[in-house]
């Protein structure tokens, strides 16, 4: 009995012990520099979070003598999607891309998506029918033919609403006539 009753007071004393020893841990890390502290963090599993729900790239590359191709790389983070530019419904966040008319810049074809999305239903209130969502990343392009040399400059937007988040996007970009040929930049951002 007597060893039954010490070894109970034993396990008592050291699980008290280790109790306070974690305390003190805590508080000398908390006094630890943040980069010191995520130098002793263990690695965590999962994907990583990004800051933002998309990335937008885009580039501009000659084809020909005067016929360009804009390029446009949608990339999706934390389970991000929009509506495609090929759904047939009419939804104001769908994908655009709109430039201002230009007679020295003319589309020479239709925005392509790849991969291209699917149709499928969605029963939510807002929705409730068919809609192409893209939710992955996904390249657009649109050929251009520029019919002058000289510099100019036409003004446009890339929109969309990003979901879950729900927001209308509207990206101002700008396409310059330059010495090197044609170039896209974001616009008053």
């Amino acid at each position: 009995m007597r060893k039954a009753v010490t070894i109970i007071i034993l396990t008592i004393i050291f699980s008290c012990q280790s109790n306070n020893e974690l305390p003190q841990k805590m508080a000398v890390n908390m006094k630890m520099p943040v980069s010191e502290l995520l130098k002793e963090a263990p690695p965590m599993a999962g994907p990583l979070l990004h800051p933002e729900p998309y990335e937008l790239k885009m580039e501009m590359s000659k084809l020909e003598a005067d016929v360009y191709e804009l390029k446009l790389n949608m990339l999706l983070y934390n389970g991000s999607y929009y509506v495609s530019p090929n759904a047939k419904r009419d939804f104001k966040g769908k994908f655009t891309l709109q430039l201002d008319e230009s007679e020295h810049l003319i589309p020479a074809s239709e925005l392509v998506e790849t991969p291209r999305s699917v149709e499928e239903y969605d029963p939510h209130p807002f929705v409730r029918g068919n809609v192409n969502w893209v939710r992955q990343n996904t390249k657009y392009s649109l050929r251009l033919k520029r019919n002058t040399k000289d510099y100019f400059v036409v003004k446009g937007f890339i929109q969309f609403t990003i979901e879950p988040r729900c927001t209308l996007e509207k990206i101002p970009i700008i396409i310059k006539n330059v010495q090197e040929g044609l170039r896209v930049e974001l616009f008053g951002c």
